[in-house]
């Protein structure tokens, strides 16, 4: 059997107000594989449909089966891993994201999509100012640092987990700390460094010329060192990973999949690199993962977007898988209105749930839901 996973994450700042991935775009094999197959809905949780944006994270673990407490995948192993990073027995990796903060509000979760050539001088500050035996700061990429700490306080808990802070963006940072000797330990770090990263020549050519700072670090997703289990043990099933996602580049890595970057835009030149890329992937291997995040906030790039997605990769896909054998792909694509992913799945011997359109609401109605993706894969590969 041959599995594709597309998942299409909207990367647009929250703060735009832009329409869905979905609304408005001509998606029409999209639309073909929703009357032809299954339609349904990974929504968030109660808490999070409140007011939260979906946990990206956490749906990329849950589409490829991993628990979301699994240690594995835990957010800052990944983290550590895409850095080329090894733990010591000991140790405690975290993301570390650069962000912006005004009067103590996370304004911007990415310091305005700071590039690395700004973003490493930054972190061989901290690691010159606050780094120790036991707190290292290292570089990664853009705004995906890593942080690693040998010390109690600071070592990986799932009761005083944090979350990443694309929920927290105009919202009191101190207040998602966690409690005790860990959200203290935290909170004076964060300041810490918040005066190493405020007073650097970086940030402050930043301030001149209007971009958002990068005046504060976010640590989260802590893990703790230890083997990984490949997926092809926990599965049966080899694979690889198509994406530009510093997470998922490490992620990648821990499970033993392939890796494959995604493309840098989506031109019909680039998606037609991709697609003659990842056809040969395809044939070789039993699942392809393939990631794409749509970070303009245009409404003409972001229809552009899909609908070259939709006739360039997934029509070609769904063209190819047949002739491979038996086959399933499912393609979810982030709705910003619902705080949700609508799905289409289709293939051999899975059961049809059709939708006539893909109309956000009525989708939202669908019986067949997995909250923030659980269940998703075990439905694709075993229903």
């Amino acid at each position: 059997m041959k599995y594709v996973i597309l998942r299409c994450e909207d990367g647009a700042p929250a703060s735009e107000r832009t329409a869905a991935l979905l609304e408005g775009a001509k998606t029409l094999h999209l639309h073909e594989l929703a009357q032809a197959g299954a339609a349904g809905l990974i929504r968030p949780h109660d808490r999070a449909a409140r007011g939260s944006p979906l946990d990206r994270a956490r749906v990329h673990r849950a589409l490829l089966g991993l628990d979301p407490l699994d240690a594995d995948a835990a957010p800052g192993c990944c983290y550590a891993d895409a850095a080329g990073l090894a733990l010591e027995p000991d140790e405690t990796a975290w993301c570390c994201e650069l962000i912006t903060q005004r009067d103590g509000r996370v304004i911007d979760p990415t310091a305005g999509r700071i590039p690395t050539k700004e973003s490493a001088p930054l972190l061989q500050a901290l690691d010159a100012e606050l780094g120790s035996d036991a707190r290292r700061w290292k570089p990664g990429t853009g705004s995906h640092h890593v942080f690693l700490a040998r010390e109690p306080a600071l070592a990986a808990d799932a009761r005083r987990a944090v979350g990443p802070p694309e929920p927290l963006v105009g919202r009191a940072w101190k207040r998602h700390l966690p409690a005790g000797a860990t959200g203290e330990a935290l909170r004076a770090l964060l300041e810490r460094a918040s005066a190493v990263l405020e007073a650097h020549p970086v940030n402050r050519v930043r301030v001149d010329l209007g971009e958002n700072p990068a005046n504060m670090v976010w640590l989260w997703g802590a893990g703790a060192a230890g083997p990984s289990r490949p997926f092809a043990e926990r599965t049966g099933l080899t694979g690889t990973i198509v994406s530009n996602s510093f997470l998922l580049r490490g992620l990648s890595h821990r499970l033993g999949l392939g890796w494959a970057e995604g493309p840098a835009s989506f031109t019909e030149a680039a998606l037609q690199r991709l697609w003659k890329a990842a056809a040969p992937l395809l044939e070789r291997q039993d699942l392809l993962y393939v990631h794409l995040r749509v970070e303009s906030g245009d409404p003409v790039e972001r229809l552009c977007a899909m609908e070259r997605i939709d006739q360039l990769l997934l029509k070609p896909l769904t063209d190819l898988l047949p002739r491979l054998g038996p086959w399933r792909l499912l393609a979810a694509v982030d709705d910003r209105a619902l705080r949700a992913a609508p799905f289409i799945a289709i293939g051999t011997g899975l059961p049809r749930q059709p939708a006539a359109s893909l109309d956000a609401e009525r989708l939202a109605e669908s019986p067949l839901a997995f909250p923030e993706g659980a269940g998703s894969f075990a439905w694709l590969t075993q229903a």
